[in-house]
């Protein structure tokens, strides 16, 4: 047990020596292509498994004082025949899972704040924004200070790399597992040295250990899904709030999330788009294709309307912070042409060259008009083109609303 502690130990040493943070490569490529990235670092999880541990951590070292405190005066009355003697150990055990509930509690809303505060690092090719405040970046490294020592031991997880606190967890488990059962032994070898008649003793302090054991696994199964469920609630209404009251760096990760989710909805519908348009050319602009392909429009004009409004809002939003001198325009803008400007301008392309082909097709509908005498040809020949003209009006609305997304990115 010694060992193993003391390995934890120099872990968390390791940790605290620890004076920088090399950004990974992936992490580099990214920043030089968009000027930023968001790096998750502490996650829900990772929140929820460091309450089980300390909970194991606190339950480890001081199980065993709780144990004496319960079960010997309740001994003492039983012998004593105190009518009370019972009462006695179950309130006590009522405030020993009371005083659980609190300490659970505390470490929740204290987690809480600290994933709020840590959970995504906005990162760009100059600065990173960490805990809310703008820290240096020299040659690709962010230095280490107190506070990221402290988050780093806490969660076992130094920057950029990977989470140890499900191992910690897992040797505490097995500690707490192996000490528990242990006293069962030792309360039967109590039976070897004393005499045939303590059995009712021995049968005693079974019952009231047991009683003791089964109670604090119940704080650990039921309390903390009680808790963990109280403290994803509280992360959420944490969350509504920064983002309701303007809170900087919330607002701009949101924004950031917002522009990368209609990006990647309008690359699909493009392609959606695509094998649509090509069905209709090739069916002759059926109603049934009609009506897929214009709602498909209008979903693409929603898509580009968020993310060109998101883009402008974001841009506002850190001229206004104090983010604004970790920003590079040049890099952000190439980035917003490729995440929104060339699907857009992509999607144009294919609208004019369908408007096109539709004209084109309204041509060759009238000229056959003209030429036909038979009245029972001529009538389909009509509703076709008829069709065709509303399906150019279409077209044309959904490009003027393109155009307009597009040169508001100019």
């Amino acid at each position: 047990m010694l060992t193993k502690t003391k390995k934890i130990q120099e872990k968390n040493n390791d940790l605290k020596t620890n004076h920088y943070f090399s950004i990974p490569e992936k992490i580099q490529e990214k920043i030089s292509e968009r000027w930023f990235a968001l790096y998750n670092w502490i996650w829900e999880q990772d929140v929820k498994q460091s309450i089980e541990r300390d909970f194991l951590k606190l339950l480890n070292n001081l199980w065993v004082a709780w144990a004496l405190i319960l079960i010997i005066p309740t001994v003492i009355l039983l012998y004593m025949k105190s009518p009370f003697a019972y009462a006695f150990f179950w309130w006590i055990l009522l405030i020993i899972n009371l005083l659980f509930f609190i300490y659970l509690t505390f470490i929740a809303i204290k987690r809480s704040s600290i994933l709020r505060k840590n959970s995504h690092i906005l990162i760009t090719d100059t600065a990173v924004s960490i805990n809310w405040k703008i820290k240096n970046i020299k040659e690709n490294k962010i230095y280490s200070n107190e506070n990221l020592s402290k988050i780093s031991n806490l969660f076992e997880e130094p920057l950029f790399s990977e989470s140890n606190i499900h191992k910690s967890k897992k040797w505490f488990t097995k500690e707490v597992m192996n000490k528990l059962t242990s006293w069962y032994w030792k309360i039967f070898k109590m039976w070897s040295w004393r005499s045939r008649n303590s059995w009712q003793l021995i049968l005693l302090l079974v019952a009231l250990y047991t009683a003791y054991v089964v109670s604090l696994w119940l704080i650990y199964f039921v309390w903390i899904i009680f808790i963990w469920i109280f403290w994803n609630i509280l992360s959420y209404i944490n969350k509504q709030i920064l983002i309701t009251t303007g809170h900087e760096i919330t607002t701009i990760n949101n924004y950031f999330e917002k522009i990368e989710k209609n990006s990647n909805n309008l690359v699909k519908e493009k392609n959606e788009l695509t094998t649509l348009l090509n069905q209709a050319s090739d069916n002759n602009w059926k109603d049934s294709l009609l009506i897929k392909i214009n709602n498909w429009i209008k979903k693409i004009n929603k898509n580009a309307s968020n993310a060109v409004d998101s883009s402008l809002n974001l841009k506002d939003v850190i001229n206004k912070s104090k983010y604004k001198k970790m920003f590079n325009f040049s890099i952000y803008n190439s980035w917003i042409k490729k995440q929104i400007y060339i699907p857009l301008s992509e999607i144009l392309k294919l609208l004019e060259k369908n408007l096109n082909s539709l004209k084109l097709n309204l041509e060759n509908i009238e000229k056959e008009i003209l030429k036909t005498t038979d009245e029972s040809f001529k009538w389909p020949l009509v509703a076709s083109k008829t069709r065709t003209q509303i399906q150019i009006q279409n077209l044309e609305k959904h490009i003027l609303w393109i155009k307009h997304y597009i040169d508001k990115l100019k």
